[in-house]
């Protein structure tokens, strides 16, 4: 047997290299705006059923500005009420969590094996830089940025559905495009009701745990209120993890009545998610597991802070809907709609 390797087969694969080393660096030199891209287009799918129930009782148009408005303002003075009692509570943080870690290590020989002052001192070592000033001059400063992501979220608004369709059209057998529109579909659906139920959740655990921080003492229990809620958004476990801190802080600083109280309120919080809230957000969306959404967090907060963690975790929640509407679909199971012929995208 002979292997012959023609001159056009090596200039094929010398064009193809060449071409993937321009891609890459290309998407190295872009990557930011790329990241700024799948952003908005996230924004724009969350923001599209309102957008569509507005739209049943004015002009679009009307609708689209609406949302959009109310939507900024709304992100505007939550991101500012965040930015200031951050700052605050990691200054108290500061100083009263080394305190704790140290009283710690005082009563319990385990703390003291674990060196938990060290590791707190190095945590607070590693949020000094996003949570000071400086972070705040960065996010005014980056105004114009957040004007173009708000001009780009609008334009998927107007015309990604009709960038779908034309997608969809592109496909010439209709039985494919039909199964194909109808994955997709279903993975928006189950994908936003995920997401907004996930946001709703944190919500709740964000403001119970700051709650009974607040109650007991806790100090900077904003801070603590918040890092349980986004911790908490990672299923199962979330919770309990998110809620670490105020429950080290309640245990050094405090008696062990409010440790135990924390305590309390955290194991019943993460029972009610396990047992009652993730049962109807699997059942209505999709099942989501805890290892994929934290590892795909902790990269994208290596790469890009706490917007590569938070639209990384919401990609990897579309991605998981479309496999289980792709796995549906072949299996010929019709669940929740899944099989129904999708509804016609709206039109601006």
């Amino acid at each position: 047997m002979r292997v012959r390797v023609k001159p056009s087969s090596i200039a094929l694969l010398l064009a193809l290299a060449v071409a993937a080393l321009l891609l890459r660096n290309a998407f190295v030199a872009a990557h930011r705006q790329i990241g700024w891209a799948v952003a908005c287009i996230i924004v724009a799918a969350l923001l599209a059923p309102f957008v569509n129930v507005l739209d049943r009782k004015m002009p679009r148009w009307l609708a689209l500005l609406i949302t959009m408005l109310g939507s900024g303002a709304l992100t505007a003075v939550v991101w500012a009420g965040v930015v200031v009692n951050l700052s605050d509570g990691f200054n108290v943080l500061k100083k009263e969590a080394p305190r704790a870690a140290a009283s710690l290590e005082n009563r319990y020989d385990v703390a003291r094996e674990f060196r938990l002052s060290e590791r707190v001192d190095s945590l607070i070592e590693q949020f000094r830089a996003s949570t000071t000033g400086g972070a705040v001059g960065r996010a005014v400063g980056a105004a114009g940025t957040y004007l173009v992501c708000g001009i780009l979220t609008l334009f998927f608004m107007i015309y990604g559905p009709r960038i779908l369709g034309a997608m969809f059209r592109q496909i010439r057998d209709e039985q494919r495009r039909e199964r194909i529109e109808r994955q997709a579909t279903d993975a928006m659906r189950n994908s936003r009701r995920y997401i907004l139920a996930s946001i709703a959740q944190a919500v709740v655990v964000a403001l119970a745990v700051g709650f009974a921080s607040w109650i007991l003492s806790v100090p900077a229990p904003f801070v603590l209120g918040v890092l349980a809620g986004m911790i908490g958004l990672v299923p199962t476990l979330g919770i309990i993890v998110g809620g670490l801190p105020a429950l080290l802080l309640a245990a050094g600083l405090g008696d062990w009545q409010d440790a135990i109280i924390l305590l309390v309120v955290l194991v019943v919080l993460q029972a009610i998610e396990v047992t009652v809230v993730r049962r109807r957000i699997d059942r209505a969306s999709v099942h989501v597991g805890p290892a994929l959404p934290a590892i795909v967090a902790l990269l994208g907060y290596e790469l890009y802070g706490i917007g590569g963690a938070t639209y990384g975790a919401a990609a990897l929640v579309f991605l998981i809907a479309w496999l289980d509407a792709v796995g549906i679909d072949a299996d010929g199971v019709d669940t929740d709609g899944a099989g129904d012929t999708p509804e016609p995208l709206p039109t601006p």
